[in-house]
């Protein structure tokens, strides 16, 4: 361990749902190897992820800010260029950076040590994945069955990739932390998991499908514009849902997930071959989780808690008790923590350090024109366009079948409060810091104060008010 840092690896999928994995409490998931992972670590009961879709998530994790500073509030916006990245800070404090698969940042990556890109399945992109298949004789495959080997197929390239690129850093400056980024495509669509995985769920007893005939109906209007009626992969001619297919979506979906998992048991098995073990930070998560289908729709764009609440497992021999459980946690949390390990002050991120006292008793979330806050008894979803919204009981409606907008008014009304405050307080810190400037008695003193700003100001006003 250099200077008493360690090193960080960071491994991402996309659109892994809780209950992909055994240790969520899902006996339905085969997860050995995350579940393995999460025996030695910690895991995270109350992960949500900054912003329930790709490219905002995504460009959280990369500037440790929630979507109305980073400008990214929904797919096909770009971030802000300005904001001081995740690579950068580290770079800085003299880690390698490595960057391997999807980016969706928004926006430039900023990994300027090395990067290997793969960042679709199906997409016929000129990428290092594309190169890798060709010299194969494969192109890239969408179909069902894939007909791409198991150990060729994009998510074991980027592992390969990602293990070469520690072990190429380890050879040549063996004294200097890394951070490597393995951000895996899968177990997002296409639905193509390769070779034995495809029928891994076959016959196997899934979940119940978390929907109730006519939810269609009761849907906020924002959300309505955001996800459509249904997914046209299972809507039949009369509008109604194709349970057929939705079966068949699913199993796939979570053998998909099951050949992640054995993906993933790769690089942390090598990692732990490789003397790695004691002196890395392993992080798991994902960028969102997904419907397919419970409450009638297949995408994300939602805060329900298939799309809003994600798995989130961590890593430390010596710092981090063993099987431990931990509650709450955004992606933005995890950008703090990796500034924190490695001794860089950033002032500007919107995140709690993940390894010291817990500090976060809630999750507060911006996407597009909607807002919402979860805290351990309740949700609220909050549209200001309409000036409405939904609230759920997560205690005696974990499923997220009741609204109570109307019934619970009070509760409402703290709730709802509480949350306009934190987005009201949310503030660009890096911004306010670099550009104010000294003049009268009134600018002086605002700059003093704006010399004591931090991005944590918001997060942590909101816990006060949660906990009142």
């Amino acid at each position: 361990m250099a200077a008493g840092r360690p090193n960080i690896l960071l491994v991402m999928t996309d659109s892994s749902r809780r209950d992909t994995l055994s240790c969520y409490g899902a006996a339905h998931a085969v997860s050995p190897c995350l579940d393995r992972l999460a025996a030695e670590g910690a895991r995270f009961e109350q992960a949500h992820t900054s912003a329930p879709v790709c490219t905002p998530a995504r460009a959280s994790l990369l500037t440790g800010t929630h979507t109305p500073v980073h400008g990214c509030v929904e797919n096909g916006i770009a971030r802000r260029p300005d904001l001081v990245t995740l690579p950068k800070l580290l770079g800085r404090a003299g880690y390698h950076t490595i960057m391997v698969g999807k980016t969706h940042f928004g926006g430039p990556a900023a990994f300027d040590d090395e990067s290997v890109l793969g960042g679709e399945k199906g997409a016929e992109v000129e990428d290092d994945y594309a190169r890798h298949l060709a010299a194969h004789g494969f192109g890239r495959a969408s179909a069902h069955p894939n007909p791409i080997p198991p150990d060729l197929f994009c998510d074991a390239f980027l592992v390969d990739r990602t293990i070469e690129g520690i072990s190429r850093h380890r050879t040549e400056r063996p004294a200097q932390p890394f951070f490597a980024f393995c951000s895996l495509p899968s177990p997002h669509s296409p639905l193509d998991p390769p070779g034995e995985w495809a029928a891994l769920f076959d016959g196997v007893d899934l979940p119940r499908l978390n929907y109730t005939p006519g939810e269609e109906d009761r849907r906020p209007a924002h959300l309505e514009q955001l996800v459509g009626r249904r997914g046209v992969e299972a809507e039949q001619q009369d509008g109604s849902l194709d349970l057929d297919a939705v079966d068949r979506q699913r199993r796939l979906y979570y053998g998909s997930a099951a050949y992640c998992d054995a993906q993933v048991g790769r690089l942390v098995g090598w990692l732990d071959a490789n003397e790695l073990r004691d002196d890395t930070l392993v992080v798991f998560t994902t960028d969102h989780g997904q419907q397919y289908y419970d409450h009638g729709f297949n995408d994300k764009h939602t805060f329900y808690d298939e799309s809003w609440r994600i798995p989130l497992i961590v890593r430390l021999p010596g710092v981090i008790a063993a099987g431990s459980v931990r509650d709450w946690a955004m992606t933005t949390d995890l950008t703090a923590t990796f500034a924190a390990v490695a001794g860089v002050d950033a002032p500007m991120l919107q995140g709690f350090n993940l390894l010291g006292p817990p500090a976060r008793t809630c999750a507060a979330s911006v996407l597009h024109r909607s807002l919402a806050l979860a805290t351990d008894e309740w949700k609220l979803e909050y549209y200001p366009e309409h000036a409405t919204g939904r609230l759920f009981d997560r205690r005696t409606d974990p499923h997220e079948q009741h609204d109570i907008w109307a019934e619970r008014v009070e509760v409402r009304r703290q709730l709802l409060e509480a949350l306009l405050a934190w987005r009201a307080d949310l503030t660009d810190v890096q911004y306010l810091q670099e550009h104010t400037h000294h003049g009268g008695p009134v600018a002086q003193r605002v700059a003093a104060q704006t010399a004591r700003r931090t991005g944590l100001d918001a997060e942590l006003r909101l816990s006060r008010r949660v906990r009142a």
